[in-house]
């Protein structure tokens, strides 16, 4: 029996060096000045009100047009009074930063199940006139 030659491999090309990459600054003024503010009694304040809120409005669901938070237990609540029941829960945390994280939600976060592309545009158009309008009333106030 007859064994087979290995076959030869061609060469490989050479591979061209790589440029060198420009030096990373020692410090970026922004990104440390988040670090720092994260650090800060104010900003882990802020982190856990993020965290706090989007658990709690996990199965909050939206009625754009009626202006409504639906709750769990089926109670339909304004933005302010969606606030005050968190709130009361939670008197460590500011009600502004509640009402802060919770528009925040409603902007970024909150997206029903199963909604078309054009459901989502309309809900996005109905939830930023909402916001809009009630900046504009606690501005006044």
């Amino acid at each position: 029996m007859k064994v087979p030659k290995k076959a030869k491999l061609p060469e490989l090309p050479e591979l061209p060096e790589l440029p060198e990459l420009p030096e990373l600054p020692a410090s970026n003024p922004f990104v440390d000045g988040l670090l720092e503010w994260m650090d800060s009694p104010e900003g882990q304040l802020s982190i856990e009100a993020v965290d706090l809120v989007f658990a709690l409005l996990e199965n909050v669901q939206v009625d754009a047009k009626a202006r409504k938070l639906i709750w769990a237990d089926g109670e339909r609540l304004s933005i302010d009074a969606s606030v005050k029941r968190i709130h009361a829960k939670h008197p460590e945390v500011p009600a502004e930063l509640i009402e802060d994280k919770l528009i925040s939600w409603l902007e970024m976060d909150y997206e029903p199940e199963g909604a078309s592309q054009q459901q989502l545009d309309e809900l996005d158009r109905l939830t930023e006139k909402w916001i809009d309008d009630h900046n504009h009333a606690h501005r006044r106030a």
